[in-house]
């Protein structure tokens, strides 16, 4: 009987035939019992919104004398069970998962090696043993729908809220209740949700990255046998209240995907990191290969801009030859010329708000949600490099600006370490620079912005007062570093964003760097977006006018 609670919504009237008596039958009516509101994907969204969210999750694990670590997969077990599948489970017919870990570059590693493999699906011979292909991130940069990707895109809304519904329905059955605390935390439900998705639309191929860590991470519960691949891309130290205070530390969590007999790769790591990832991968009965820059992607342009990418994309061509290997597929070489669909898949790949560069009528917006020490030295060279390139070309900027803010980790840190940054790789800025020298008086930006993570502006007659102290802080600490008074203070991004539009008009020219955090990123993006079709909405008016 208590199987009949992980039945999924659909199944309303159900009747149970027992030997020599009449038919017991259960009436399970969930659009009354435990939904009323209509099941639209902005309501899953409010949902969504209020289950404990992985900051709460982090901070809590942070703070807590003992090792909540040890009680992550025993839990996530469980609510996989609530959810109507075993570990098991996940190993659908057909269903094969690459696990991907790391500190900085495992998104990019992702959706890379997802490209790589998109051009072998898409041709007309497409190999039946590879299936569609699947895609689990974090996190999103706007919408939700992003972390969970098919074949290339996002899951529709309404195939979201389908199976969104479907996993609540199944949780609430399983506790009697539709209370949100009888569902998993934020991170945790759509692990589950992208897992119920690739299985319900029959993905053949899904690339998982990991939420924070590896071995306690939520991800974490694949079965060994379902994994054809594992991945670790470069470590720092990030999460030290879950994931320790030493790199050593970091390293042992990180390598807790390795499992038994699956092939592992990972870039160069420092010395203290490779040895700890070699130790777990004996631990583990992992064959790991350190993986080293291939000389065959010198020349070649990535679609993900920065040259650390290059790393990066050694990982994914090593790991997606590996796997297409392993399905008996193609047999690739990585130290000749590659073939079409992998120099293909690494030319086109885009994955936004990382190292990402848009031109924007005078502004030219680079936005990297850079947020620890590594990323901060990967996006200041980024900047020089594209700023050394504009500043050749025909038409050099005429200004530059920083927009930053870091809400969880030690933002002033993190600042310091851009400026300081920049500053030794740019040197005197004054010989044959065509920034304006007689206000720049040597800084390294002439506008800079400090604002919170809000992507708009508290409207208008409302009451509500939005903290900016650590903004303020955030200020005063670049003035000291930069020694620059045009900086500014913004209680939302779209403040800041104005700032730079306002700056480049006229025949302007206006270089624009945003880093510190992926929230940020996204809220810029967001805000972008909805300019932009402001703009088209005035242009459309202007012509049928």
């Amino acid at each position: 009987m208590a199987s009949l609670l992980l039945l999924p919504s659909s199944l309303r009237h159900v009747s149970i035939f027992l030997p020599h008596a009449s038919p017991l039958k259960l009436h399970f009516s969930t659009s009354t019992t435990f939904m009323t509101k209509q099941r639209t994907y902005a309501e899953a969204i409010k949902l969504l919104d209020s289950l404990q969210s992985n900051r709460a999750i982090v901070a809590s694990i942070s703070t807590t004398p003992s090792d909540m670590n040890h009680n992550a997969i025993p839990e996530m077990l469980e609510w996989t069970r609530k959810a109507g599948y075993q570990p098991k489970d996940l190993a659908a017919p057909g269903l094969k998962y690459i696990h991907v870990a790391g500190t900085k570059g495992k998104g990019s590693v992702s959706v890379m090696v997802e490209n790589i493999l998109l051009q072998y699906w898409k041709d007309k011979n497409k190999p039946e043993a590879l299936g569609r292909v699947g895609l689990y991130t974090s996190p999103h940069l706007i919408h939700v729908r992003e972390r969970i990707r098919i074949d290339g895109s996002p899951i529709s809304e309404a195939l979201f809220a389908r199976y969104f519904y479907e996993l609540w329905d199944r949780f609430s059955l399983a506790a009697g209740g539709p209370d949100s605390e009888t569902k998993p935390g934020y991170f945790r439900y759509l692990t589950l949700l992208a897992f119920h998705t690739f299985i319900q639309e029959g993905v053949g191929t899904a690339i998982v990255e990991c939420g924070i860590g590896g071995e306690y991470d939520s991800t974490n519960i694949l079965p060994q046998e379902a994994v054809t691949a594992c991945a670790i891309t470069s470590l720092g130290i990030d999460h030290k209240g879950m994931l320790g205070e030493t790199i050593e530390e970091t390293a042992w969590h990180k390598g807790g995907i390795m499992k038994a007999g699956v092939p592992a790769f990972s870039v160069e790591q420092v010395p203290d990191a490779q040895a700890v990832l070699e130790k777990r991968a004996d631990e583990k009965g992992a064959d790991l290969t350190v993986v080293e820059r291939l000389p065959v992607l010198q020349e070649l342009k990535l679609g993900l801009e920065g040259d650390f990418q290059k790393d990066n994309a050694s990982l994914a061509v090593v790991v997606a030859a590996s796997y297409l290997k392993t399905l008996g597929i193609a047999d690739i070489s990585t130290t000749t010329d590659l073939p079409e669909e992998f120099t293909a898949g690494l030319e086109t790949a885009v994955w936004p708000g990382r190292c990402q560069y848009i031109v924007d009528g005078n502004i030219d917006w680079m936005i990297d949600g850079a947020h620890t020490f590594e990323s901060i030295t990967a996006v200041a060279t980024w900047f020089q490099e594209r700023y050394a390139a504009a500043r050749g070309s025909g038409r050099p900027p005429t200004a530059t600006m920083l927009v930053f803010n870091q809400q969880d980790r030690d933002a002033r840190a993190l600042l310091r370490h851009l400026i300081t940054t920049i500053q030794s790789k740019y040197g005197p800025r004054f010989a044959g620079d065509p920034l304006k020298a007689w206000y720049l008086k040597g800084r390294l930006f002439t506008y800079a912005a400090f604002c919170t993570n809000r992507p708009f502006k508290v409207p208008d007659g409302s009451d509500e007062v939005v903290d900016v102290a650590l903004q303020d802080k955030l200020a005063k600490l670049y003035m000291s570093l930069d020694s620059n008074p045009l900086h500014m203070t913004y209680a939302s991004v779209e403040e800041a964003v104005d700032l730079a539009y306002k700056v480049s008009e006229g025949d302007e020219k206006v270089l624009v760097l945003v880093t510190g955090s992926l929230h940020l990123a996204g809220a810029v993006l967001q805000v972008l977006e909805k300019k932009a079709k402001l703009r088209q909405v005035k242009k459309a008016k202007r012509r049928s006018g």
